[in-house]
């Protein structure tokens, strides 16, 4: 009975140490299962403000786009008014130039008529005093 008594005792301590074991073990793994879990919830939260952060990226991407296009649109209204406005330019310049050759030839013909004019006076004064001698 003592031999039955010295195995059941130690049977008894070996049992008590692996439960022992096992219980510092599960300890531990809880440990482990905590710590992991709090990771997880740490890198979910990161997950979550990243994804926010993405979309706000986006958003302020699109609206840039969009100011981009409408920025576009206006350079290219700009341009079409600029060349119109060049055309006008070379219109107006083009009629500027007609108008200084037009205005030179009519002073030229008003010079030419005014001298014919105070020959043809000058003639007839001389005509007219000769009439009256």
């Amino acid at each position: 009975m003592l031999l039955f008594s010295l195995q059941s005792e130690r049977a008894r301590k070996n049992a008590e140490g692996s439960l022992h074991e096992a219980s510092t073990r599960i300890s531990e793994l809880n440990i482990s299962i905590s710590a992991a879990t709090g990771d997880r919830r740490r890198f979910e939260a990161d997950l979550l403000a990243l994804q926010a952060e993405a979309e706000e990226a986006n958003k302020a991407r699109r609206a840039a786009e969009e100011r981009g296009d409408r920025l576009q649109l206006e350079v290219n209204r700009l341009i079409e008014e600029l060349r119109r406005e060049q055309d006008n330019y070379k219109n107006a310049e083009s009629l500027r130039k007609s108008l200084e050759i037009e205005i030179r030839e009519i002073t030229v013909r008003l010079e030419e008529a005014e001298s014919f004019a105070q020959k043809e006076g000058k003639r007839l004064v001389a005509k007219l005093q000769s009439r009256v001698r």
